[in-house]
């Protein structure tokens, strides 16, 4: 699947079949190597500051644009180019489930609110299933942002683990 879908009024789901280990998909989602390596959309760079992978462990990282579409856009929107993102995990099945729940504290005029992203990982006969679960914003264009932003970071993260996979070889 390609694009988001909606689950309902609340979430927006994608879902990606890889034939790679599930090791593989899960470092990508719990390292620091892995998550600079994609999670951040097409013109934006991503650094982890704090990645304490533990149920109440803190996941910090900064979003800075560093593309020209990417900067004109935030600009447009009135938002800075770099972005202090906090989360951290609520729920944490190794190999099988992580929940993380960033607080939305960075949108000049808007009230903080929680959002929750949930990766689902099944092993399917030499296969991974990988199905993400993303809150949608209560502003509509930061949704419509966000499910583009998603869309360009699955994108990185197949790439990602297309490089993964060549270098263990």
């Amino acid at each position: 699947m390609d694009e988001g879908s909606a689950l309902g009024a609340d979430t927006i789901r994608f879902e990606r079949v890889y034939d790679a280990a599930i090791e593989d998909v899960w470092a990508l989602w719990t390292t620091k190597d892995g998550l600079e390596a994609w999670f951040g959309p097409e013109g934006m760079r991503m650094e982890v500051s704090v990645l304490d992978l533990r149920v109440g462990g803190a996941f910090e990282h900064v979003m800075t644009a560093v593309g020209g579409e990417q900067i004109a856009y935030l600009a447009n929107l009135n938002r800075p180019p770099r972005a202090e993102v906090r989360g951290r995990f609520v729920e944490l099945a190794h190999l099988r489930r992580l929940r993380i729940r960033f607080d939305i504290d960075f949108v000049p005029g808007v009230e903080s609110y929680p959002y929750d992203m949930l990766v689902e990982l099944h092993a399917e006969g030499g296969r991974v299933r990988m199905v993400l679960t993303a809150d949608r914003h209560p502003d509509p264009e930061m949704t419509r942002g966000a499910t583009i932003a998603l869309v360009s970071q699955l994108q990185r993260f197949d790439l990602a683990l297309a490089a993964r996979a060549t270098r263990e070889q």
